[in-house]
């Protein structure tokens, strides 16, 4: 579960190493894109001034790791007049499958 913004400190691609990480095991791994985590996806992103990885290009390597479960919250999108047009990856889902998607989960890394 990405919460945080892309920017400004380690949680964003420390996230994502750790997804792929478990894509590349083998393990069934899903990726939730909720709060101020939606703007990791958003499209276009230029993180060359702050010497910084592309949060959004690296997500693009998801699907490459089997990860194809890729999910945005529409109100954490809707909360920051975003649509989804704005963000270059993921499946929107309501608040209602979001809490669906949280318990049917075995183990949830937030980050």
């Amino acid at each position: 579960m990405f919460r945080h913004a892309p920017y400004g400190n380690a949680l964003a691609r420390e996230g994502l190493e750790a997804a792929l990480a478990c894509g590349a095991m083998g393990a069934k791994t899903s990726v939730l894109y909720i709060n101020e985590g939606v703007w990791q996806l958003l499209a276009p992103q230029d993180s060359s001034a702050i010497d910084c990885k592309n949060q959004a290009a690296m997500a693009s390597a998801l699907p490459l790791y089997d990860i194809d479960e890729i999910w945005v919250d529409a109100d954490s999108l809707k909360q920051r007049n975003l649509s989804g047009s704005d963000i270059n990856a993921g499946h929107i889902i309501d608040s209602s499958r979001v809490q669906a998607l949280l318990a049917s989960s075995k183990n949830i890394l937030s980050f």
